[in-house]
């Protein structure tokens, strides 16, 4: 599942390409989450600092962030292959 996660999370950084900065602060969390998590689980013990902790408050803010900015998200959220509208998009704005 976490191996899962961080495909994903490359996968939708590749799409984005920089075009939404917050969000690819939160799939870089999000990757930085499950990397630290994984890691946690083969070693048998807790990170120095609650690492995976500080990657999760990372990547909550960053999506906050983008949600409130109204960045593009990658889409579809399975296989991501493209860039979606933002709200304003949407409404013709």
């Amino acid at each position: 599942m976490l191996a899962a996660i961080a495909v994903l999370s490359l996968r939708s950084m590749i799409v984005l390409r920089g075009a939404s900065p917050w969000t690819s602060v939160g799939w870089a969390a999000t990757l930085g989450y499950a990397l630290a998590t994984l890691a946690e689980i083969v070693r048998g013990g807790h990170h120095a600092y609650n690492l995976p902790y500080w990657y999760l408050a990372a990547l909550t803010l960053a999506f906050v962030i983008a949600g409130v900015r109204d960045e593009a998200q990658a889409e579809p959220w399975w296989w991501p292959r493209g860039r979606g509208p933002t709200r304003a998009e949407r409404r013709g704005r």
